[in-house]
């Protein structure tokens, strides 16, 4: 029989005051959202920053989270002129072993729940064009 893949998202127990709980296996990738007309109130043009991770990166993103932000803010400044990031999604384990899955985190300083991405799914292999992806060790050497 094969197994199932993670239905639910890791959540904290207690909210620690980071965006994003402490994944139960390996992150294999981050997807940043950031918003590029934030003002309009609606998420229609989004521009998505992906990072590829070791297996020693931290599974708690956010012990590494504000360096990858500025690092990508360093790295787009010009598209990401008064943009506003939405939150990221983090990929851990394998899908189709059934023991990981994809889950979207808002940038809402509450890592005891999950939310919704904008559009409704994940973008982590299909940016239509907009955004960049790096390797951890290039975004942090």
């Amino acid at each position: 029989m094969p197994k199932t893949a993670n239905t639910e998202a890791p959540v904290d127990a207690v909210s620690d005051g980071g965006h994003f709980a402490t994944m139960p296996k390996d992150i294999s990738h981050v997807t940043f959202y950031f918003d590029l007309t934030p003002d309009d109130l609606e998420d229609s043009e989004l521009f998505f920053v992906k990072i590829e991770t070791p297996n020693a990166v931290s599974d708690d993103l956010d012990t590494w989270y504000d360096a990858a932000l500025t690092e990508i803010l360093a790295r787009n400044a010009t598209v990401l002129d008064g943009a506003q990031l939405d939150g990221v999604a983090i990929k851990f384990g394998s899908e189709r072993g059934g023991s990981g899955g994809e889950f979207y985190y808002k940038i809402d300083g509450n890592s005891t729940d999950i939310d919704s991405p904008p559009g409704g799914f994940t973008q982590a292999r299909n940016f239509n064009g907009n955004g960049a992806e790096y390797s951890y060790g290039d975004l942090f050497s």
